[in-house]
């Protein structure tokens, strides 16, 4: 008999801030068929894996990972948060998965976790487990490394923090290229990471698209300089200097808002000085998890943008090879441009990453930080 020995760190789905290290057995002898087990090497943290927990459930996200003891018994009203990562294949039961392989894919934040590997190519596999609730098989892919066109085992860090974030940025940016011809693209939480690469990749491109809209970044004053040094955006204004934005505007402008703050305050606020310039909003993130007042979609007649659509339909046009050099392709680009903005940073053990989880939800953690994130 081979006995596992997993951490997983649950979280109390009504009170995000409440935590705990759960110590579980797995034997991989009680593997069933098809079943492989990951260990986690390493995984990235940020906003964004805040995000998955404040919309666990409107958008489904605790059903990924469920929390369950030993004895299959689930803790009711804990979950465990997604995050993105490298693993290690433990053991399989799967044959043409071998133990050793390494992927990279949605994972809890678990030392070990077992899934049922389906779909099985050479770039990857998926996750079918019953158990697994998922809500796009976008989220259930896992690639192969050695496959995989945009790995470099020298770029870990970059990968853990920015592909996932940057896959976002890739098929949203392929999305508003379609509509945007002059118009003021306007990109709220500018300084996010979602933001920034989906920025970069409009400004870019516009050239080459012979496109005649602006890439404008809204953010923080204490942010300004940082996202305009990056060079991924044509303006930035603080939140500070709506006004300003307003006047430099110009009434006959056409305005479309890039929401990736989820601050209902804020495009109120926006509309107000705007009036009818602000045309068009698109809701794609929610960075102001704490915002007291939540966007209305209806109201202001928004769309929500759900990438995993996006990447299943250009996969399906494209075909997966093709998308995967398309991205990889416009990741390295974006990498070298932004390499100076940002610092690694190492976690190392359950208590560093419930702290690294509670400053990030308290929103104290350092944002400029690549974080690589181990369980030993």
């Amino acid at each position: 008999m081979t006995t596992i020995k997993s951490q997983q760190i649950w979280v109390d789905q009504q009170n995000l801030a409440a935590t705990k290290v759960v110590n579980l057995d797995i034997n991989t002898n009680d593997l069933q068929q098809d079943e492989v087990l990951f260990e986690t090497d390493s995984f990235g943290f940020s906003a964004n894996n805040i995000t998955y927990a404040a919309l666990g459930f409107k958008m489904g996200y605790w059903g990924f990972f469920p929390a369950k003891y030993n004895n299959d018994s689930s803790d009711t009203g804990f979950g465990i948060v997604p995050v993105w990562g490298f693993a290690t294949v433990k053991a399989s039961r799967h044959s043409d998965i071998e133990v050793g392989e390494k992927v990279f894919g949605y994972l809890p934040m678990a030392s070990h976790w077992v899934i049922k590997a389906g779909k099985v190519a050479s770039h990857g596999f998926s996750d079918i487990h019953e158990q697994r609730k998922s809500i796009s098989p976008v989220y259930d892919q896992y690639l192969r490394c050695a496959a995989d066109p945009g790995y470099d085992k020298n770029r870990e860090a970059w990968q853990l923090n920015f592909r996932p974030l940057y896959m976002t940025s890739f098929v949203l940016d392929d999305y508003v290229a379609e509509k945007a011809d002059n118009k003021i693209l306007l990109l709220s939480s500018a300084s996010s990471k979602t933001a920034l690469g989906t920025a970069q990749l409009l400004k870019d491109q516009k050239h080459s698209r012979k496109a005649t809209y602006r890439v404008v970044g809204l953010t923080s004053t204490n942010n300004v300089d940082t996202v305009s040094n990056s060079g991924c955006y044509d303006a930035v204004y603080s939140y500070d200097e709506l006004a300003k934005l307003s006047n430099d505007v110009g009434v006959e402008e056409n305005v479309w808002l890039l929401d990736f703050a989820a601050n209902g305050t804020l495009i109120n606020n926006l509309a107000k000085q705007l009036g009818d310039s602000l045309r068009e909003v698109t809701l794609i993130g929610a960075t102001d998890w704490q915002a007291q007042e939540k966007p209305n979609p209806k109201l202001l007649n928004a769309e929500i943008f759900f990438a995993p659509a996006r990447v299943k339909l250009r996969q399906g046009e494209w075909g997966h090879e093709a998308f995967l050099a398309k991205y990889a392709t416009a990741w390295q680009r974006f990498a070298a441009k932004v390499s100076d903005q940002f610092i690694e940073q190492t976690h190392c053990g359950s208590e560093a990453i419930t702290r690294l989880y509670q400053e990030t939800l308290n929103g104290t953690a350092q944002s400029k930080a690549l974080n690589v994130v181990t369980f030993n």
